[in-house]
């Protein structure tokens, strides 16, 4: 059995399997300083513990000892590299890619074998282009939703929304459906800019969908687009098979 792990800025999915076979998963708060909670999967007796950070490198310190003292396994970490399997990077220094981003391109190609858009919705928003040939092209980073509210938040005086409305892209009725909306509506232009820069020349769009925002986004997107929302797990196994 295998435990992968995807450690965001916020929090880490995790994923116990049996070759195909997925057996528990669950979350866990990436800046908690107990990660013992994995000891609870010892009476499954994995065999090893592959795992993508992006948290940096004291959580990894954090993640190291709990599966060294819980498994007996050395965690392995995934790195960016030049290329896996057909699939090349775009970056001038591949190293320099976000771990998270790789993995899901890698994905996204063994998902499509073809080009297609790959996009993460999280902490921050990426989208990442893979042509026709495997190769990634570059992409995207903007704030994720959060962020943006954040962002606007933290330069203006007296803009403020209620985090329980969900977002849409009605024109906001006051100044806490207008903020929301219109993050909202910026964020939803980008992928659906890029859908349609995708389409030129390609009979029908390929575009995956992760990310803790991704179902709000999925509302709004065609139902060509496939929401996958352990891609960076699936593209572990990839990465370090």
């Amino acid at each position: 059995m295998i435990i992968d792990i995807d450690i965001g800025n916020t929090r880490a999915k995790w994923r116990l399997s049996d070759g195909n076979e997925i057996i528990e998963c669950g979350l866990i708060d990436t800046q908690c300083e107990n990660w013992a909670a994995l000891a609870a999967l010892r009476s499954r007796q994995p065999g090893r513990v592959r795992v993508s950070n992006v948290a940096g490198e004291a959580v990894a310190q954090r993640v190291r000892g709990a599966v060294a003292k819980a498994f007996g396994v050395e965690a392995e970490f995934a790195l960016s590299c030049e290329s896996v399997g057909q699939v090349v990077s775009g970056y001038d220094e591949p190293e320099k890619l976000g771990i998270d981003r790789w993995l899901a391109i890698l994905a996204g190609w063994d998902l499509y074998r073809d080009g297609c858009v790959v996009v993460d919705a999280g902490s921050a928003l990426t989208l990442d282009f893979v042509d026709a040939k495997a190769r990634h092209v570059g992409g995207y980073i903007i704030p994720g939703h959060k962020m943006m509210l954040n962002a606007l938040f933290g330069g203006t005086s007296g803009v403020r929304a209620n985090p329980s409305l969900k977002p849409s892209v009605n024109f906001g009725a006051n100044t806490s459906e207008a903020v929301q909306n219109g993050c909202f509506a910026m964020a939803l232009a980008l992928i659906e800019k890029s859908m349609v820069s995708t389409r030129e020349g390609c009979a029908s769009i390929k575009m995956v969908l992760t990310g803790g925002d991704a179902e709000s986004l999925l509302v709004q997107l065609p139902d060509t687009v496939v929401h996958r929302p352990d891609l960076v797990l699936d593209g572990l196994a990839l990465a370090l098979p």
